[in-house]
């Protein structure tokens, strides 16, 4: 159920900016992979300055996170040395202050070499006073592995 709400989300935010542009432009490529780049320096307040103070995040798995303390702690759970965020960006559309950025997700263990998970993500941004910043955030996973993940760092170096 949540899925499909996720992708009727998405769809609506495409069809509003999409067919509100006049001129249309895309949001940086800085800030479309932002995340990805806070979370391979294992930075958690980065990753959280990138949401707005009432930013919400929605996962189909979990409840919504409302604000950037509870973003916050949620980054500071979920980057370990061991696992890495991949993103690719397929949408990004930017009308007047709003922006949608539509892509896939992969986190990969680096020491085992496997795709924890997969999935979907839509980010609503805004922009003000000249910065981008992510507004609402649905992340919808497509393959989880069925075992435990550990988010211990693991005795062994990263590589």
């Amino acid at each position: 159920m949540r899925t499909i709400s996720a992708c009727s989300v998405s769809g609506l935010a495409i069809v509003v900016v999409g067919c509100a542009a006049r001129e249309e432009s895309s949001i940086p490529e800085k800030v479309t992979t932002g995340l990805e780049t806070c979370f391979a320096h294992h930075d958690p307040q980065g990753c959280a300055a990138l949401y707005m103070e009432d930013a919400e995040i929605t996962e189909p798995r979990a409840t919504t996170l409302r604000g950037r303390t509870a973003i916050l702690q949620y980054f500071k759970e979920q980057i370990v040395p061991d696992l890495q965020l991949f993103t690719d960006t397929q949408v990004n559309l930017v009308q007047g202050t709003l922006g949608v950025v539509e892509g896939t997700y992969r986190i990969r263990n680096m020491n085992t070499r496997t795709i924890v998970e997969d999935g979907e993500y839509l980010d609503i941004l805004r922009n003000q006073n000249g910065e981008w910043k992510v507004f609402r955030s649905f992340f919808v996973p497509r393959h989880a592995s069925g075992t435990a993940v550990s988010v211990a760092p693991s005795a062994e170096p990263t590589q």
